[in-house]
């Protein structure tokens, strides 16, 4: 066999098999937890929402000691006070509903200018006025509530305890210039996220995998330039994002690469 990629020419080992095997056992609706190939980062947590138990316990390790959080791993979204709080949002139903929670308060009215000042409305976009007056909301401020969605699911959080991080980040800078980060354009992003999902899944992307990986690479972007750090070039990025959506279909990939190798002889 020629020597060629190391990722795609590896041997078929146990480590794969495995992956198919949990691939075909697992739930497709990520109810169930799928081990060390599960795309969510590692939260502490200090307790679990009734009725979500039996559903984090598979998900959740615990230290050994009374004394130290557990660590939880699974598809559930944890809160400020580090719960196990709820299941993943559904941005295009829960955006409506998670606006109207602090619509017409002085929260709410943060949350929109903190959503319009890092560029979740766009280029100077703004929070409509009825918004921001609790009254009716726009589909420009259900647009930036439900990309905010989008990347708490990413990260495995409810939306509140993200507050806090945009406020660091630096502000996204105006058409006229001026100090800030520009993050890169959503329709720039589709079209390499697009290309990387065809190479690494065989598939594209759903409407909500897509949403989902721009708003995090540009809140990557975000939470770089707020530290003074170099993002990952665009290419990378969109690497790294379609990378982690469907890890099971991506080993299948490879595996079958590998297959093709072997019987072509290299």
């Amino acid at each position: 066999m020629a020597n060629g990629d190391n990722q795609d020419t590896q041997p078929i080992d146990q480590d794969f098999a495995a992956i198919l095997q949990q691939a075909a056992g697992a739930s497709q609706t990520n109810k169930l937890p799928l081990g060390a190939n599960y795309p969510y980062a590692t939260r502490k947590v200090t307790g679990i929402a009734p009725g979500l138990e039996q559903i984090a316990f598979p998900d959740i390790r615990r230290s050994g000691s009374v004394d130290r959080p557990m660590r939880y791993g699974g598809h559930l979204l944890v809160d400020q006070n580090g719960n196990i709080a709820r299941t993943p949002y559904d941005p295009t139903k829960d955006a409506r509903i998670e606006l109207s929670k602090i619509a017409g308060t002085a929260v709410g009215g943060a949350v929109l200018n903190l959503l319009a000042s890092r560029g979740f409305y766009g280029t100077n976009g703004k929070p409509s006025a009825t918004a921001l007056a609790g009254t009716r909301f726009e589909s420009k401020d259900l647009q930036a509530m439900e990309d905010l969605l989008y990347y708490a699911n990413s990260r495995g959080v409810t939306w509140e305890p993200l507050y806090a991080e945009l406020t660091v980040m630096p502000a996204t800078q105006g058409v006229g210039g001026g100090a800030g980060v520009r993050v890169t354009s959503a329709e720039d992003l589709g079209v390499y996220l697009r290309e990387e999902s065809f190479r690494q899944l065989g598939r594209n992307l759903t409407k909500a995998e897509l949403q989902q990986a721009i708003a995090g690479i540009q809140n990557q972007q975000r939470q770089r330039a707020a530290s003074s750090q170099d993002s990952p070039s665009v290419q990378t990025a969109a690497q790294m994002q379609v990378a982690g959506i469907d890890p099971n279909r991506r080993a299948a990939m490879r595996i079958g690469r590998a297959l093709e190798l072997l019987v072509g002889g290299g």
